[in-house]
């Protein structure tokens, strides 16, 4: 058989099912940061230290994080995913 040609055809891969293509709240951004990564809500949950079903319901809105819990999500974040994009850069030089 003769080849005339190659072609390399990319493409991307599907989002995940429930992925948060636009989040809003925190919730949808830590769920977005967790597939992202490659983190399961178990091992975000031993990170942030909650429940599993904490970690569903905040990604799922049927729960808000307290202010505690707020603060250490932005930690383990690495920064405050809420800011504007501007905002972010100047919350990390701080």
């Amino acid at each position: 058989m003769l080849t005339i040609c190659d072609i390399d055809l990319q493409a991307f891969a599907p989002l995940p099912k429930g992925y948060p293509s636009i989040p809003v709240t925190i919730g949808d951004y830590l769920k977005q940061y967790r597939i992202d990564n490659s983190y399961t809500a178990f091992e975000v949950s031993l990170e942030l230290d909650v429940y599993e079903s904490t970690i569903h319901k905040w990604e799922g809105g049927n729960s808000k994080p307290t202010p505690n819990n707020i603060i250490k999500i932005i930690e383990f974040m690495g920064y405050n995913p809420m800011l504007k994009k501007t905002e972010k850069h100047e919350f990390i030089k701080k």
